[in-house]
């Protein structure tokens, strides 16, 4: 019997890695001239001779795909398929490898680092190919297989996968019958506690779902190349493309949500991910445009382009669950905003996998758009619990609970509004002493920002966005590219940064509490929800009770009345629903009071001010009557009177409302 099974070398070269390239020959000769190019670092000229303790960019992962040797597979190719030098080469450098990092007693500590072990097990595998079975490289394959046995040696997440992997390859070629059960039972366990029943992965990356997606698609055909059968979990894999749709904004790009730069899954065959990167053109949508992922992911929409342009679709993303995820960050409760094909609130990205100040910065709390409180620590293990979820056709209600700071409970609450594409966020914080919280928004690149009264517009190209605060007394801080500490920043790359305007709000005391508004400029919404949530037990309340019908509601036809006194201002009254009434007065230069009486009483007023609008919840069912003040410049006052016609209900406009 030979000692090893050439065939099953060969079969089990498969995946992105280990079969020809687009751009083979290239590959190939650059290997010859010595040329090596591991995205995303740059490229370099191997030695003759190397140390392998080469690190030419300072970059643990440079080192930790050079130790991989899944470089050198081009010449594998190449050298199976008749190429001597390719072959030559191929030998040259594995034996270099071998030789000079014994397991054990390696004289560096990337040498038999856990994934890189698994991954150059099945390149040495597939080196049998091109150089047979000598000595050298079948003693190397037995010394992985010892190596990956122990299990003090494996990691969670992908890292232990594609060490069981690589036992498994080796397992096979060797024609070990024990050593590939036990590959095959781990891959098993694996496989149940990477995808849960909604084929959700436990990575906490949605990059990485794509990624381990692919892999273990390749690793299920590992298993059928031998005749094994596939996990009974394996429908759980079968539902990850329709995950990977929702978690693709309507630009074309994955929401930024753990170790996510950007990309999408444009390669995937799924109809969901392909109507996702056609812009609807291709495939088909998912069922809803709202889904929620025990897991800890909820994406939000306010459609798939049916009613208006794809692109311009809203898009909100919310996480919670563990913070100690494989591939996450400490991002509990925090949320983006995308809109009109612009992400005005995002999150900061990956950056990179080594110890760096921008690392902490993007992993931590303070790179997300989240609740921090400035002088205590987050704790990596806590689980930000999904504590309240309520879906209809007229919002979505979610509401988290984060211990992660010692002796302080941060509930956020966050609203959808579907008529208005509106998204109403509410933190409440309690501590063991009074405390000062920050609720802090990252700007997406292509957007600037500009101080109000009550909140910050946004602006990208000729568009505008609002964050609003509703109500409180938060103090207001805007920073950009702040390095003393970091905070303004995303990642724009491998290792590279780009400053964003960070927006903050900070409250100081026992409760402190943040009530706000994401989106368009909408007085009639900023006056009825300053109403609603004048005081801070009212967060609690259901969303029909805090959040006025006409805000719930498709908008509708405008109900208007214009009245003119002899000097008083020029007055517009309307209403979109039941209980919202709207009171527009002519602007010109002055100040404005707005009062509302109901049978004659007064019930309602505003100071002069300078907004022009106001809105008042109220029922539309009795006798009310408005009067508008107007204080010139020179102090004269006017008014005008306006009796408010009987409410009758009248047809919703096309399309929600949208005309």
């Amino acid at each position: 019997m030979s000692m090893v099974n050439i065939d099953a070398a060969r079969r089990q070269a498969l995946g992105t890695h280990f079969t020809k390239a687009e751009n083979e020959s290239e590959l190939v000769s650059r290997l010859k001239k010595r040329r090596l190019y591991m995205a995303p670092h740059k490229a370099w000229t191997l030695p003759e001779a190397p140390t392998w303790r080469e690190n030419p960019f300072d970059d643990n992962n440079w080192e930790f795909q050079y130790h991989m040797l899944r470089w050198l597979d081009p010449l594998r190719r190449a050298g199976a398929a008749g190429d001597l030098d390719a072959a030559s080469l191929w030998e040259k450098y594995t034996r270099s490898w071998i030789e000079a990092n014994p397991p054990g007693s390696a004289p560096y500590k990337w040498s038999w680092v856990d994934m890189s072990d698994g991954i150059r097990a099945m390149e040495l595998c597939h080196g049998l190919t091109v150089v047979g079975e000598q000595p050298w490289l079948i003693d190397s394959l037995r010394d992985h297989v010892d190596w990956l046995l122990e299990p003090s040696h494996l990691k969670r997440g992908n890292h232990g996968f594609h060490q069981h992997v690589g036992l498994f390859v080796l397992g096979v070629v060797l024609e070990d019958q024990e050593v590939t059960d036990i590959a095959v039972g781990r891959l098993t366990d694996q496989l149940d506690a990477a995808y849960d029943e909604q084929g959700a992965n436990e990575e906490g990356s949605i990059s990485y779902h794509l990624q381990n997606y692919v892999w273990w698609n390749d690793a299920l055909s590992r298993l059928d190349l031998e005749g094994i059968p596939r996990p009974d979990q394996t429908h759980r894999l079968a539902l990850a493309p329709t995950l990977l749709a929702h978690a693709t904004a309507p630009s074309g790009r994955f929401a930024r949500i753990g170790d996510t730069d950007g990309g999408n899954a444009r390669k995937l065959n799924h109809p969901h991910t392909k109507f996702t990167v056609t812009e609807g053109k291709k495939g088909h949508k998912p069922d809803a445009t709202t889904a929620i992922y025990d897991a800890g992911y909820g994406f939000i929409r306010s459609g798939w382009g049916e009613s208006r342009p794809y692109k311009d679709e809203t898009y909100v993303t919310a996480t919670w669950g563990r913070q100690d995820k494989v591939h996450g960050h400490r991002d509990g409760g925090s949320l983006t905003y995308a809109s009109d094909g612009v992400h005005w609130i995002d999150d900061t990205g990956k950056y990179y996998y080594g110890k760096s100040s921008m690392r902490s910065y993007v992993t931590g709390r303070a790179g997300h758009n989240s609740i921090r409180i400035p002088d205590r620590t987050y704790r990596k293990d806590t689980n930000v619990e999904l504590i309240g979820c309520n879906e209809t056709e007229q919002y979505v209600d979610l509401t988290f609970r984060d211990p992660g700071y010692e002796g302080v409970t941060i509930k956020r609450r966050v609203i959808y509004l579907t008529a208005r594409r509106l998204l109403l966020v509410l933190d409440r914080i309690s501590g063991d002493a009074p405390l000062t919280a920050v609720q802090q928004w990252h700007c997406g690149r292509s957007v600037t920002s500009q101080p109000l009264s009550i909140g910050y517009r946004l602006k990208s190209g000729g568009l505008q966005k609002h964050v609003i605060r509703i109500n409180g007394r938060a103090r207001m801080f805007r920073g950009r590219g702040e390095t003393q500490p970091l905070a303004g920043w995303t990642s724009s790359g491998w290792r590279k940064k780009a400053p964003v305007d960070l927006l903050s709000f900070q409250e100081t005391g026992a409760t402190p509490s943040f009530s706000t508004l994401i989106g368009e400029w909408d007085r009639e919404a900023i006056d009825i929800l300053q109403d609603s949530l004048s005081e801070p037990s009212n967060w609690k309340k259901p969303v029909p009770a805090l959040c006025a019908e006409g805000l719930l509601d498709p908008r509708t036809q405008l109900s208007t009345s214009v009245t003119t006194s002899e000097n008083g201002p020029k007055v517009s009254i309307s209403h979109s629903g039941s209980d919202v009434l709207t009171v527009a007065a002519e602007r010109l230069p002055g100040h404005y009071a707005f009062y509302l009486y109901r049978r004659g009483e007064l019930i309602q007023k505003t100071p002069y001010g300078s907004v022009v609008q106001r809105s008042f919840r109220v029922d539309l069912r009795q006798k009310l009557t408005v009067r508008v003040f107007r204080k010139d410049p020179r102090g004269s006052i006017s008014d005008c009177i306006v009796d408010i016609p009987e409410y009758k209900h009248t047809k919703p406009l096309e399309n929600g409302g949208n005309a």
